[in-house]
């Protein structure tokens, strides 16, 4: 059977198009309108099974599209014809190439497009080296509407006859070989895996590794949630049975007990938390990142990556994979670090650890969101500039020597007001001849926070005591920009 991604920008169409498919409504019970999880679908057409693979549109996840455009046979390109190609358009067009895919054309909503609209879409394609065949192109594009479910089945018949063309074959006599697309941690089964083989029959009972990780297929489940003993090539199925959690895009393999044992690397140990005690003055937002499956993770570290402030950034200090435990807890109090929920709930041995050592922790079931949470903070923390304001003058009147106590400036105050620990900048004349910063500050022989116009005043400024009648002062205070 071949295996189909859909791709395409945002918005245009790509889960609507796979529901039509699917008849089942994904779309609206999607939160923040993304598909968060590389999932996969086996559909019956009337022109034989087709897998359709279910990836993401946000650039978050481009991580899992580029893995998977890597196991796909065709991509469906989906445009917008009222909308044209764009950024994510170019990007999947770029993947697809580099990836070696047939690329079939999807023109979605036309039936809100008019025909100027789909000419200009047609003549992007062709900058893009993907010329149209009624234009004398090798590109197969198909006017569709994935609402209304027009030209659906034509196109779904195109995708038959291009595999056809592509004459794919799965060697059944080989062990069983092909890629995990999505692995999360599940209740009472443990480390689970959606996993696509190319070749050979995958059966319950067999052993595995993949990636660094290895196991023994202890359960079998189609994409229809029906338990199975075996699966042929390109059909997805969620295995249970693994040692730790697999990464997305690892390579999975069949082979003997000893074998995937030895073939497995020494696996991820958690990392050692003594290295992570912060440094003195360190101004890094530390996060700590759990989400419910391995692309979701992978996927927010690299978005994470890029978010950062002109003063600081957000490291962080620890990813995994499943609920926020008590670990992760004392690991947030030790480093000072917030915790960051993604599609995961906190595991209830940790509340109380929660409650007394006050942790912060933030749950976020949508990734712009939890972008958006990380960038506030950064912002917030921001270093306020200050800058010195002139907010008084004075003229100093008699300069009196009191004992145990230095050279004090009797002044009036001309105008503004002079302020205790204001700082003081003295003209004789016209040429500056000296600077400090006023100590003590009286009126009427009383110790004051500050003067205002016309009153007469006494200070003590330390760093200058040369002081002579006439001589001018300025006052200033440090205030934000």
């Amino acid at each position: 059977d071949p295996i189909v991604v859909v791709i395409g920008h945002v918005d245009h169409g790509k889960t609507t198009l796979l529901d039509f498919i699917r008849k089942t409504r994904v779309a609206a019970k999607e939160k923040g309108g993304i598909t968060q999880h590389l999932g996969a679908y086996e559909v019956k057409t009337n022109h034989g099974a087709i897998v359709f693979l279910d990836t993401p549109g946000h650039e978050a996840f481009s991580l899992m599209r580029a893995r998977g455009i890597r196991v796909a046979d065709i991509a469906i390109l989906v445009i917008a014809a009222d909308d044209g190609i764009m950024p994510q358009t170019i990007e999947a067009i770029k993947r697809s190439k580099e990836a070696g895919i047939q690329l079939i054309v999807a023109l979605n909503k036309m039936d809100k497009a008019t025909p100027g609209q789909v000419e200009v879409v047609k003549r992007q394609l062709a900058q893009h080296d993907l010329a149209p065949e009624e234009w004398g192109g090798q590109t197969v594009c198909m006017p569709i509407s994935a609402k209304l479910g027009t030209g659906v089945d034509e196109m779904l018949e195109v995708v038959a006859l291009q595999a056809q063309l592509l004459d794919l074959k799965a060697n059944l006599s080989l062990p069983a070989q092909g890629y995990v697309l999505e692995s999360k941690i599940e209740k009472g089964r443990g480390p689970v895996a959606t996993v696509i083989c190319h070749h050979g029959i995958l059966k319950v009972g067999d052993y595995f590794s993949a990636g660094t990780t290895w196991g023994k297929v202890s359960s079998l489940v189609n994409s229809r949630g029906e338990r199975l003993q075996q699966s042929h090539p390109s059909m997805p199925v969620q295995i249970s049975g693994f040692s730790e959690l697999p990464q997305a895009g690892d390579f999975f393999q069949v082979t003997t007990q000893e074998a995937a044992k030895k073939g497995a690397l020494t696996p991820r140990a958690r990392p050692d938390m003594g290295a992570y005690t912060k440094k003195e003055g360190e101004t890094d937002l530390s996060v700590i990142v759990k989400a419910d499956n391995a692309s979701s993770r992978e996927a927010l570290l690299n978005a994470l990556s890029k978010v950062k402030s002109d003063h600081r950034r957000c490291s962080v200090l620890y990813s995994g994979v499943g609920d926020i435990s008590e670990s992760d807890v004392m690991l947030a109090t030790d480093t000072g670090s917030l915790i960051y929920g993604f599609h995961v709930k906190i595991e209830s041995n940790a509340l109380p650890l929660i409650q007394k050592k006050g942790v912060i922790i933030k749950m976020f079931d949508i990734i712009y969101k939890l972008l958006e949470d990380v960038e506030h903070i950064l912002e917030s923390g921001k270093p306020i500039k200050m800058i010195s304001k002139k907010i008084g003058e004075a003229l100093v009147l008699k300069v009196f020597d009191i004992k145990n106590l230095g050279i004090v400036a009797g002044a009036q105050v001309k105008s503004g007001r002079f302020i205790r620990d204001g700082k003081v900048i003295i003209f004789r004349g016209k040429n500056k001849v000296g600077e400090g910063t006023i100590k003590g500050l009286q009126r009427d022989r009383k110790s004051v926070k500050e003067v205002h116009t016309g009153f007469e005043c006494a200070f003590l400024v330390d760093g200058f005591d040369t002081w002579e009648p006439d001589d001018r002062v300025e006052c200033y205070q440090e205030v934000p920009e």
